[in-house]
Protein backbone atom coordinates (compact mmCIF):
# COMPACT_ATOMS: atom_id res chain seq x y z
CA UNK A 1 0.00 0.00 0.00
CA UNK A 2 1.25 3.21 -0.96
CA UNK A 3 2.27 5.89 2.08
CA UNK A 4 -0.17 8.39 0.53
CA UNK A 5 -3.27 5.90 0.85
CA UNK A 6 -2.04 4.71 4.38
CA UNK A 7 -1.62 8.48 5.84
CA UNK A 8 -5.44 9.30 4.73
CA UNK A 9 -7.36 5.59 5.58
CA UNK A 10 -5.29 6.53 9.45
CA UNK A 11 -6.72 10.17 9.46
CA UNK A 12 -10.21 8.98 8.19
CA UNK A 13 -9.85 5.56 10.81
CA UNK A 14 -8.99 8.26 13.54
CA UNK A 15 -12.03 10.46 12.76
CA UNK A 16 -14.69 7.65 12.76
CA UNK A 17 -12.89 6.51 16.14
CA UNK A 18 -13.58 10.13 17.30
CA UNK A 19 -17.17 9.80 16.05
CA UNK A 20 -17.76 6.90 17.32
CA UNK A 21 -16.71 7.70 21.25
CA UNK A 22 -19.03 10.75 21.19
CA UNK A 23 -21.97 8.74 20.37
CA UNK A 24 -23.00 7.33 23.45
CA UNK A 25 -22.73 10.27 25.50
CA UNK A 26 -25.34 11.70 23.28
CA UNK A 27 -27.86 8.49 23.22
CA UNK A 28 -27.83 8.58 26.88
CA UNK A 29 -28.02 12.11 27.34
CA UNK A 30 -30.95 12.05 24.81
CA UNK A 31 -32.26 9.82 26.81
CA UNK A 32 -32.26 11.78 30.43
CA UNK A 33 -35.48 12.24 32.10
CA UNK A 34 -34.02 15.38 32.98
CA UNK A 35 -34.24 17.23 29.70
CA UNK A 36 -37.46 16.97 29.47
CA UNK A 37 -37.86 20.36 31.32
CA UNK A 38 -35.37 22.20 28.77
CA UNK A 39 -36.72 20.87 25.40
CA UNK A 40 -34.93 23.52 23.34
CA UNK A 41 -31.90 21.69 24.69
CA UNK A 42 -33.61 18.18 23.90
CA UNK A 43 -34.00 18.52 20.32
CA UNK A 44 -30.29 20.08 20.04
CA UNK A 45 -29.21 16.99 21.44
CA UNK A 46 -31.37 14.85 19.09
CA UNK A 47 -30.42 16.56 16.42
CA UNK A 48 -26.10 16.16 17.61
CA UNK A 49 -27.01 12.88 17.88
CA UNK A 50 -28.42 12.28 14.59
CA UNK A 51 -25.43 14.33 13.02
CA UNK A 52 -22.95 12.13 14.69
CA UNK A 53 -24.99 9.11 13.52
CA UNK A 54 -25.15 10.20 9.82
CA UNK A 55 -21.29 11.04 10.02
CA UNK A 56 -20.61 7.25 11.47
CA UNK A 57 -21.71 6.04 8.69
CA UNK A 58 -20.49 8.00 5.54
CA UNK A 59 -16.78 8.08 7.10
CA UNK A 60 -17.49 4.36 7.22
CA UNK A 61 -18.63 4.33 3.74
CA UNK A 62 -15.56 6.43 2.88
CA UNK A 63 -12.64 4.33 4.71
CA UNK A 64 -13.87 1.59 2.79
CA UNK A 65 -13.82 3.00 -0.47
CA UNK A 66 -9.82 4.21 0.28
CA UNK A 67 -9.57 0.64 1.33
CA UNK A 68 -9.41 0.68 4.87
CA UNK A 69 -11.20 -1.77 7.87
CA UNK A 70 -14.05 0.15 8.74
CA UNK A 71 -14.62 -2.34 11.80
CA UNK A 72 -11.80 -1.48 13.52
CA UNK A 73 -10.63 1.56 13.15
CA UNK A 74 -6.70 2.71 14.49
CA UNK A 75 -6.12 3.67 18.13
CA UNK A 76 -4.82 7.03 18.11
CA UNK A 77 -3.71 9.45 21.03
CA UNK A 78 -6.65 11.65 20.08
CA UNK A 79 -8.93 9.06 20.00
CA UNK A 80 -7.80 8.12 23.59
CA UNK A 81 -8.36 11.36 24.58
CA UNK A 82 -11.02 11.71 23.41
CA UNK A 83 -12.57 8.54 24.88
CA UNK A 84 -11.10 9.75 28.08
CA UNK A 85 -13.32 13.14 27.82
CA UNK A 86 -16.63 11.03 26.65
CA UNK A 87 -16.08 8.96 29.71
CA UNK A 88 -15.93 12.07 32.01
CA UNK A 89 -18.98 13.76 29.96
CA UNK A 90 -20.73 10.19 30.30
CA UNK A 91 -20.13 10.27 34.60
CA UNK A 92 -21.08 13.67 34.72
CA UNK A 93 -24.88 12.91 33.95
CA UNK A 94 -26.01 14.02 37.94
CA UNK A 95 -24.50 17.68 37.10
CA UNK A 96 -26.84 20.04 35.86
CA UNK A 97 -28.26 20.08 32.64
CA UNK A 98 -25.84 23.24 31.59
CA UNK A 99 -22.95 21.40 32.77
CA UNK A 100 -23.86 18.80 30.41
CA UNK A 101 -24.46 21.07 27.64
CA UNK A 102 -20.55 22.96 28.47
CA UNK A 103 -19.34 19.58 27.57
CA UNK A 104 -21.02 18.73 24.78
CA UNK A 105 -19.91 21.89 23.60
CA UNK A 106 -16.25 20.89 24.12
CA UNK A 107 -16.70 17.52 22.82
CA UNK A 108 -18.19 18.93 19.60
CA UNK A 109 -14.69 21.73 19.22
CA UNK A 110 -12.72 18.76 19.26
CA UNK A 111 -14.79 16.48 16.54
CA UNK A 112 -14.35 20.10 14.64
CA UNK A 113 -11.03 21.13 15.00
CA UNK A 114 -10.26 16.88 13.73
CA UNK A 115 -12.27 17.59 10.77
CA UNK A 116 -10.07 20.48 9.88
CA UNK A 117 -7.25 18.33 10.33
CA UNK A 118 -8.61 15.68 8.32
CA UNK A 119 -9.61 18.54 5.53
CA UNK A 120 -6.34 20.08 5.35
CA UNK A 121 -4.65 16.28 5.32
CA UNK A 122 -7.11 15.33 2.26
CA UNK A 123 -6.04 18.77 0.63
CA UNK A 124 -2.24 18.38 0.75
CA UNK A 125 -2.30 14.69 -0.53
CA UNK A 126 -4.38 15.84 -3.24
CA UNK A 127 -7.90 13.78 -2.31
CA UNK A 128 -10.96 15.74 -2.87
CA UNK A 129 -13.11 13.75 -1.58
CA UNK A 130 -11.44 12.96 1.64
CA UNK A 131 -10.85 17.17 2.10
CA UNK A 132 -14.91 17.77 0.66
CA UNK A 133 -16.16 14.79 2.95
CA UNK A 134 -13.94 16.41 6.03
CA UNK A 135 -15.50 20.03 5.17
CA UNK A 136 -18.88 18.82 4.50
CA UNK A 137 -18.80 17.27 8.17
CA UNK A 138 -17.32 20.46 9.80
CA UNK A 139 -20.06 22.78 7.88
CA UNK A 140 -22.13 20.08 10.21
CA UNK A 141 -20.84 20.67 13.72
CA UNK A 142 -20.56 24.50 12.95
CA UNK A 143 -23.99 25.70 13.72
CA UNK A 144 -24.60 23.11 16.19
CA UNK A 145 -22.17 24.38 18.18
CA UNK A 146 -23.28 27.85 17.59
CA UNK A 147 -26.71 26.19 18.57
CA UNK A 148 -25.51 25.41 21.92
CA UNK A 149 -24.35 28.93 22.67
CA UNK A 150 -27.86 29.69 22.13
CA UNK A 151 -29.23 27.10 24.17
CA UNK A 152 -27.24 26.92 27.26
CA UNK A 153 -28.26 31.08 29.11
CA UNK A 154 -31.54 29.96 29.26
CA UNK A 155 -30.65 26.30 30.79
CA UNK A 156 -28.28 28.23 33.19
CA UNK A 157 -30.97 30.68 34.14
CA UNK A 158 -33.86 28.31 34.66
CA UNK A 159 -31.39 25.91 36.30
CA UNK A 160 -31.04 29.43 39.01
CA UNK A 161 -34.49 29.81 39.41
CA UNK A 162 -34.51 26.81 40.96
CA UNK A 163 -31.81 27.96 44.07
CA UNK A 164 -32.50 31.63 43.86
CA UNK A 165 -36.09 33.99 43.89
CA UNK A 166 -33.83 37.26 42.68
CA UNK A 167 -32.92 37.10 39.01
CA UNK A 168 -32.37 39.16 36.18
CA UNK A 169 -35.53 38.16 33.70
CA UNK A 170 -33.43 39.03 30.28
CA UNK A 171 -30.21 38.25 31.47
CA UNK A 172 -30.27 35.29 29.15
CA UNK A 173 -31.22 36.98 26.21
CA UNK A 174 -28.55 39.23 27.10
CA UNK A 175 -26.12 36.27 27.40
CA UNK A 176 -27.21 35.07 24.10
CA UNK A 177 -26.80 38.37 22.42
CA UNK A 178 -23.16 39.10 23.67
CA UNK A 179 -22.06 35.40 23.12
CA UNK A 180 -22.84 36.35 19.32
CA UNK A 181 -21.03 39.22 19.23
CA UNK A 182 -18.03 37.62 20.84
CA UNK A 183 -18.25 34.75 17.76
CA UNK A 184 -19.37 37.99 15.01
CA UNK A 185 -17.01 37.58 12.05
CA UNK A 186 -15.30 41.17 12.98
CA UNK A 187 -14.64 40.68 16.36
CA UNK A 188 -13.27 36.85 16.01
CA UNK A 189 -10.49 38.23 13.13
CA UNK A 190 -10.07 42.11 14.76
CA UNK A 191 -6.45 42.31 15.66
CA UNK A 192 -4.87 39.61 13.77
CA UNK A 193 -4.18 38.92 9.95
CA UNK A 194 -3.09 35.91 8.11
CA UNK A 195 -1.39 35.90 4.88
CA UNK A 196 -4.02 33.30 3.33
Amino acid sequence: MSERKDTLQQYVSDMLAVERHLLPAFENQSKDDRMAKYPEARRLVNKIEATINSHINGLKQHLENLGGDAASPVKSAVTTALGVAASVIENMRTDPVSKNLRDDYTALNLAAVSYTMLHTTGRALMDEQTADLAAAYLMDYTPLITEINEVIPEVVVSELRDETEVLDPGAAAQAVERTQQAWHREHVHSGHTHAW
